[in-house]
């Protein structure tokens, strides 16, 4: 209940930050061009709460939390009395309606910064990317790629983490080439360079795994399987499981590490089984009541309440931290890498290179917060980021109907010193949504069959 609880929470912050500060944005420098503003609203469809400010302006809550709006004065969606047409949206100057527009997608970006720069400030550590083992036949075993190496670059730039190396292989898809791999070796610290040569690289369309397509999986370090706690009021709590209890067999068959018992509990939800341990030198067969867990789309996981007590080797870990001035020049390379790998993505995407069923909709998003909360406020903070980057650059795709495409028609009619019809910008737009629809049905569709 409290894991479904975090998610909740993380999905509502996630909607008012990303949606929240892009259309805010829109609507601070409307009012500041002196531009008269309708309606901002959070989400589309049916009004839940909506109040108005002194100057007219109504405030909504919608039920859809899929994106949200700014409604200004403008003669091509009706009338506007005399008095008010100096404040209309369509009879501003070029630089105005393009700061307006702008203004979102640029707020996306600049929070992003800000996000990364408060992440490499405060500081975060994680596993160093170390292969734990190398599929035989495999890509990287045909380029004599080991286990126990450390990925230190790819394409001759530095990597410290494995989204750094994702990315990096993302880059690749569907171009069927190649890629350089530099490896160090844990025992002697020897580097060497490898060459992986892609022509035959397949991956899942609907869940694709760059890692494990080219044949590595990462190293996780051994964890005893030795209960070092137990939450309380937990299934493991109502049991007659014990601190140190060493768990040797499920159901009679060998358990051989921590993440293969977990699994095995996660996909027996409410179920009675038979827990063999060793407690104090003798063997004792428990049976337990595995309990559950419901995510925020309803279904079920098994639960039992217990982890181990581990600390990871430091050598296994990379340390990632700056002062508050050093922090801000690498915030913003994280940002320029992550805008490119979503430039790159979507251009796979639209080459098909890419397929579309790799896409993920707001299921995927929703239960990426979720997760991302739930496993810290660090975690959360980078995904908030990286989302805000990908919906940043969604929306300057010039595409009619996101704000790229208001852009584009401006910057034309601009240039042009004509003004498009408007049955062509009808059409336009008309195409533009019907392009977006179809691609969240697409997204919508991927999510769901990912689920089941």
């Amino acid at each position: 209940m409290i894991s479904l609880f975090i998610s909740l929470i993380g999905i509502l912050t996630t909607i008012l930050f990303v949606v929240g500060t892009h259309e805010s944005a829109h609507f601070l420098v409307a009012r500041l061009l002196n531009i008269k503003i309708l309606r901002f609203s959070i989400g589309f469809g049916k009004t839940l709460f909506h109040w108005h400010d002194k100057k007219g302006t109504e405030y909504v809550i919608a039920l859809v939390p899929l994106g949200g709006y700014v409604k200004m004065l403008d003669e091509a969606e009706g009338d506007v009395p005399k008095e008010d047409l100096p404040f209309a949206f369509n009879r501003q100057p070029f630089y105005k309606k393009f700061l307006v527009v702008l203004a979102g997608p640029a707020m996306n970006l600049f929070c992003a910064f800000i996000l990364y720069w408060m992440l490499f400030a405060i500081g975060f550590t994680t596993l160093k990317p170390l292969i734990g083992n190398v599929a035989p036949n495999s890509i990287s075993a045909a380029a004599g790629i080991q286990s126990n190496q450390e990925i230190i670059a790819v394409d001759n730039e530095p990597t410290a983490t494995w989204t750094s190396i994702l990315f990096r292989l993302i880059a690749h898809i569907g171009n069927q080439d190649t890629v350089k791999i530099a490896v160090k070796n844990l025992s002697d610290n020897k580097i060497t360079s490898h060459t992986l040569n892609l022509s035959q690289w397949h991956m899942d369309e609907l869940s694709p795994d760059p890692l494990a397509s080219i044949g590595i999986t990462p190293y996780e370090p051994e964890i005893p399987l030795i209960i070092g706690m137990i939450s309380p009021d937990s299934p493991a709590a109502h049991s007659s499981l014990k601190l140190g209890d060493k768990i040797l067999a499920l159901n009679n068959k060998p358990i051989k590490n921590w993440s293969e018992f977990m699994t095995i509990i996660i996909n027996h939800p409410a179920e009675t089984i038979t827990l063999t341990i060793e407690r104090q030198k003798k063997q004792i067969d428990l049976p337990i009541t595995v309990g559950f867990q419901r995510n925020i789309f309803f279904q079920k996981s098994g639960y039992l309440g217990i982890a181990p007590t581990f600390n990871i080797p430091q050598k296994l870990l990379h340390k990632i931290q700056y002062n508050f001035f050093a922090a801000a020049p690498k915030a913003l390379q994280e940002m320029v890498n992550f805008t490119y790998f979503n430039l790159v993505l979507f251009g796979k995407l639209f080459t098909g290179k890419l397929s579309l069923k790799s896409l993920g909709g707001p299921i995927t998003i929703f239960e990426s917060a979720g997760t991302a909360l739930n496993y810290g406020f660090l975690s959360f903070i980078g995904f908030l980021a990286f989302l805000s980057i990908s919906i940043g650059i969604i929306n300057l795709l010039p595409i009619p109907g996101l704000d790229g495409g208001h852009l584009a028609i401006q910057i034309i009619e601009s240039i042009s010193q004509k003004t498009i019809p408007e049955r062509v910008l009808v059409l336009l737009y008309h195409l533009g949504f019907i392009f977006i629809f179809l691609i969240i049905i697409q997204a919508v569709v991927n999510d769901i069959l990912r689920l089941y």
